[in-house]
Parts: C-alpha cells; structure tokens; sequence
C-alpha cells in the first residue's frame, strides 16, 4: 500500500516519497555498524481475529508494496487511463485478498486502498497528497511487522550512522523498519534499499566521495520513511544481490546532511 517510483533512480524516488506523503512517498556520510546479526523473526498469528489467513494477508501486501503505483513520481509523464486501468486490474485482486484476512481494526485503512483503486479503475489520477494512502499503509505494515513472521531489518539512523542490519539476510520476504535519533539535521528522510546491477561498482564509500550514482548503478526496491520521531514500516521481497542501505540526511530539497549508507548482502 505504499507507492514507490523504483524505475527512476534516487533523485526521481526521493521526489515520489515527498509527493505521496503530504509532499512524501516512494522511490556522504559512509558508515556500518558493525554489530551482529539482529534480525528478528516474529512469531506469527496463525488467523486474523476475524479467522482471516494471516499468510495471505502478508502476501498479498507485498505484492502491493511491489507494483509500480501509477502517477507517484511527479518527475515522469502523467499516467494515460489505459495505464490507471492496468494497474487498478492488477491491484484489485489484492486489495480483495488482504481485505478478506485482515482484522477488523484495519478495514478502515483498506478502506482507503479500496477508494484510490476506484479512482484509477475510473482511469482518473490518483491524489497522493490528498488520498491518507501513505499513513494507512504505515499502519497495515505496523501490524505486519508484528504478525507475518518474516525477518525483521530494524534499522536506526544516529545522526549519519546507520545501525541495525545484520551482514546479510536470506532473499524473500522481510519486514523493514526505520527510525531517528540524535540531532534532527541528521535525520534520514527515507532508507533506500538499492540492489546493485550485475557488473556494477557501486559502493557506500563511493557514494560518498561522488564516485557512484545511484541512479544508473542501482535499482531501488525498497523505500521505508520514519514519522518523525516515530519509525517507519515496509514490507518487502528482497531478491538476492548485493545492496546499498542509504538515507539523505536532513530536509528536501537540499538534504544539506549528506547521506548514510552502508553495504549489505541478500543471498
């Protein structure tokens, strides 16, 4: 349920997350954090409290969380109706299934998926801003996080330092969140998880010394974004592959803060 511009690199993402948020929603300072492996499992809930399949409600999620919501990166052509179409077609399937094994206490955010698919079935832009998809999708992952079972990557930004992930992590479904401490100039934005293109270079120490563009070297699949002080969610399928994790430090459009990043392995 969250909308991320993958297909256009960092700059074009960071746009897309600041428009889908209320001027957000998605998609050098080089460190890693040396600690050992914290990723976590949740034990999962067999049923939702409505005898839902939590299973399929996860599934179904990170399949929304993966396709590519039409209109959210304001950089690239307007959507045609053909194209809000498509994707409403797609999309329904499961919205339908995450409706059916959800708990009551989220139909309300489904609710809002449900109204932004209408929109786009009728082939008429989608209002990111103004639609609340964004914070009903941050609530759908909050309880995801806690239920589906899957690795969780909790990941903090120290004033630059990003800490949490463990040296690697088996590809498939994980659960990401992200959050701040220290001082708010060198807050992160949004943590970026960027594969790396086969035959690329890219590195976290190349980011920072103006050697690797995200944009051409990397393909971004996952973008989480904290709520200020509060973290932030995701859901996603990590393929195998070598990552940057980055995050612009402090505000758009400057993010005067540099970046955090650090080298991390799905295999």
């Amino acid at each position: 349920m969250s909308p991320i511009a993958r297909r256009r690199g960092a700059t074009a993402v960071l746009t897309a997350v600041l428009s889908a948020v209320a001027l957000a929603a998605a998609t050098a300072c080089s460190s890693a954090s040396g600690e050992p492996d914290t990723a976590t499992t949740a034990s999962p809930a067999a049923t939702t409290a409505a005898g839902g399949d939590v299973q399929a409600a996860c599934t179904a999620e990170i399949a929304l969380n993966a396709l590519e919501f039409p209109g959210s990166d304001p950089g690239a052509p307007a959507p045609t109706a053909r194209k809000l179409q498509d994707f409403a077609a797609d999309a329904e399937p499961l919205a339908a299934t995450l409706r059916a094994n959800v708990p009551a206490e989220l139909i309300n955010e489904v609710d809002v998926l449900d109204s932004v698919l209408a929109t786009a079935r009728r082939g008429q832009p989608i209002d990111y801003e103004g639609s609340g998809l964004f914070a009903a999708g941050q609530v759908v992952d909050a309880w995801m996080a806690d239920n589906c079972g899957y690795p969780t990557l909790a990941v903090t930004n120290d004033a630059g330092t990003l800490t949490g992930l463990p040296a690697s992590v088996p590809a498939g479904p994980v659960s990401i969140t992200f959050a701040n401490q220290g001082e708010p100039a060198k807050a992160g934005f949004v943590l970026l998880f960027a594969k790396v293109k086969d035959g690329a270079t890219a590195t976290a120490a190349g980011l920072a010394d103006g050697t690797t563009d995200l944009e051409s070297s990397t393909d971004i699949i996952s973008a989480v974004q904290p709520q200020g002080r509060s973290p932030g969610y995701g859901l996603a399928d990590l393929p195998a592959g070598r990552y940057l994790v980055v995050s612009p430090l402090g505000s758009p459009p400057d993010f005067a803060g540099g970046f955090a990043a650090v080298e991390f392995d799905v295999r």
